[in-house]
């Protein structure tokens, strides 16, 4: 993958992550719990799991993140050279023509149940989606091709920082695909 230019990816993962929170506090306030507890078959995750499942990704990295962020020293480089094993993960995250081809099986640490509580997962999810756009502003500053961060399936692979932020995207973006298909396959509620 051809180095990209360090400040324009960084607007572009912010403009991306900028729809979502506007497109999950939408379904936050105006979609009734009924639809997003309906999933698209049996053993299938609902909305609700969907973001649930975001939330346990976010609740390993924000944190971790902020941290080597706050350590870091080394400043903003014009570039970034994107690695070839984050390159290789954020590839195979991207959704295609607005559809996931790879199936893909959650780890047991982010499969999330299915009793979950809408006010917590979608208030979860929304304050984890300004922190990660905050940590977005926070990264121009910084050197994202330097700072390295370990991977939360196996902590001893470490990525560089423009990958794990163009991963984290991508995984969204995967899921939003996921949330988009179930909420507009089932019926809207009228009234």
């Amino acid at each position: 993958m051809k180095a990209l230019i360090a400040a324009e990816l960084l607007q572009t993962l912010k403009e991306e992550g900028l729809y979502l929170l506007n497109e999950v506090e939408a379904i936050g306030n105006h979609t009734p719990l009924e639809l997003l507890e309906a999933t698209d078959g049996a053993g299938r995750w609902n909305t609700l799991q969907v973001l649930e499942h975001l939330n346990t990704y976010y609740r390993y990295y924000i944190p971790l993140i902020d941290r080597l962020l706050e350590k870091s020293t080394d400043p903003a480089r014009t570039h970034f050279q994107p690695g070839w094993l984050g390159g290789y993960f954020t590839k195979t995250m991207l959704p295609q023509q607005g559809q996931v081809k790879n199936k893909m099986k959650a780890m047991k640490a982010h499969s999330p149940t299915a009793e979950l509580d809408k006010e917590k997962v979608v208030g979860e999810f929304l304050q984890w989606q300004r922190k990660f756009l905050l940590m977005l502003e926070k990264a121009r500053q910084k050197d994202i091709q330097a700072i390295r961060v370990p991977i939360s399936i196996a902590s001893f692979i470490r990525l560089r920082l423009g990958d794990v932020l163009m991963f984290i995207t991508a995984h969204n973006q995967r899921h939003w695909v996921q949330i988009e298909q179930l909420l507009g396959r089932l019926p809207v509620a009228i009234g």
